[in-house]
């Protein structure tokens, strides 16, 4: 298989990112795309030259020519979508977090297997070029044993409003947590969480959590959706571990280019999702062609499993519980 050939599930503006990124894969084809807006999915479709328009999941689910189908619907809405694709015979890529519901992300999973089909998660960070540089650091020995993790991943008050839909644990610190999981390789014992609403009026714009490892390594996660307009600032995320041997710091954004302007100062996106000449670069446009190269190769992906993206879930909907219940909570089981 030369050409790998995908059905989207989801046209909104991070589905129009997932076209963009596709498009800059050498060897995918976007074949047809299906979302419950259709004037959006027929819009997506002329600007990406899509040959075709679904009018419903089964539909897109069922043609023929298509080797996988990528999910980009909202969080909570991913669990039919990669079931009906799966039952279908086709490769899956969905978005983080795979689930909302832990339940959800099991039979996920076990559906994948049965079928012998992929299904890998959008944990784009592991993408992102200084994330996996230290990853590579860590498992070299070079910073000794991990013995701390802090991760800043902030968000202006502007994004409440598309985002407010889910916590921001979920939303936002899935990625820090997966890098945790990640680069320590054990599970987690007991974790404690802090939320507070500022301004937001469903889920807590600001968050802490305390995050304690099998062995000892402790993580902290920090996200708060407060940032001003007038900062230029879209993304605030920093990663530091510590070591008994070494220190790590990582900026992940904002990056090292900035834009000041008549209008106001901007820092664009040089790391997850850039464009540059026109065309998609970045973490998620690797980690796109990442899965069109399993796929291709009819191998299970290797730099982010199915099982780690649940843990990651597990972790998440632990430090939400743990909020709410106003103490720790012990993670009992582990995949």
């Amino acid at each position: 298989m030369n050409q790998v050939r995908i059905g989207l599930v989801g046209c909104g503006l991070f589905g129009e990112s997932h076209l963009m990124g596709f498009r800059a894969v050498p060897g995918a084809e976007v074949a047809a795309v299906y979302d419950v807006d259709s004037a959006r999915a027929r819009e997506m479709a002329r600007v990406f030259s899509i040959p075709r328009v679904c009018d419903s999941l089964g539909e897109l689910c069922s043609l023929g020519e298509l080797d996988a189908v990528d999910v980009v619907t909202p969080e909570e809405l991913h669990l039919e979508p990669v079931m009906k694709a799966i039952e279908h015979g086709k490769h899956v890529f969905v978005e983080k977090p795979l689930a909302t519901d832990l339940e959800h992300c099991s039979r996920m999973i076990r559906a994948a297997n049965g079928a012998g089909r992929i299904l890998m998660v959008g944990q784009l960070v592991r993408f992102e070029t200084k994330a996996a540089m230290l990853k590579d650091e860590v498992a070299s020995g070079k910073l000794g044993n991990v013995v701390s993790m802090h991760a800043r991943r902030n968000r202006p008050k502007a994004l409440l409003e598309r985002y407010g839909r889910t916590h921001p644990v979920v939303e936002n610190s899935i990625h820090d947590i997966d890098l945790m999981l990640w680069y320590t390789g054990r599970p987690v014992r007991r974790v404690r969480g802090y939320d507070r609403k500022a301004i937001a009026t469903r889920h807590a714009d600001t968050f802490w959590g305390i995050i304690e490892f099998e062995g000892g390594p402790i993580g902290v996660v920090e996200t708060i959706w407060l940032l001003p307009k007038p900062a230029g600032v879209l993304l605030d995320d920093a990663f530091q571990l510590i070591g008994d041997q070494g220190i790590a710091n990582m900026a992940l954004f904002p990056g090292s280019l900035s834009f000041w302007r008549d209008t106001g100062f901007d820092i664009p996106d040089i790391g997850y999702d850039p464009r540059v000449h026109g065309a998609a670069l970045g973490a998620l446009r690797d980690e796109l062609a990442y899965f069109c190269d399993c796929v291709r190769g009819g191998r299970m992906p290797e730099i982010i499993t199915a099982v780690e993206a649940k843990n990651a879930v597990r972790v998440a909907m632990a430090l939400m519980e743990s909020a709410r219940l106003d103490q720790d909570v012990e993670i009992k089981s582990w995949d």
